[in-house]
């Protein structure tokens, strides 16, 4: 009995690391996608033709979740200039990332409860 739940809890803990790195990757693209739209906005207040290199928007993951090239296509858009839809863009990918960040963090508290529950039975 007490190898089962010290087992429980080993698989626990390694569910709570898997998570709050998961959780530390996506809280690390919002980050960085704040940024990139302020930079985008400022640019576009200079910009002559703020409509200029629009593109056609894409498809998300079934679950919501963007792909790690979506991420690094708006993170990093090569020649793309700062335009309407560049910021329109980041704040769709902002807001997704914000509803796995949001499942995330509801996943790893499920995870630590069931956790002290397990230390719990075991004393």
């Amino acid at each position: 009995m007490a190898h089962a739940v010290a087992q429980t809890v080993a698989d626990l803990r390694q569910q709570r690391r898997e998570l709050r790195r998961e959780l530390a990757r996506v809280r690390w693209w919002r980050r960085l996608i704040a940024s990139r739209r302020e930079l985008s906005i400022a640019q576009m207040a200079g910009a002559t033709d703020p409509d200029a290199n629009m593109e056609a928007a894409w498809e998300a993951l079934a679950s919501g979740a963007p792909t790690s090239s979506e991420l690094a296509e708006v993170i990093w858009p090569g020649a793309e200039s700062a335009t309407a839809d560049l910021v329109e863009r980041l704040e769709e990918i902002d807001r997704r990332l914000g509803s796995y960040e949001r499942r995330l963090s509801a996943n790893l508290e499920g995870v630590t409860a069931d956790m002290i529950d397990a230390m719990g039975a075991a004393r």
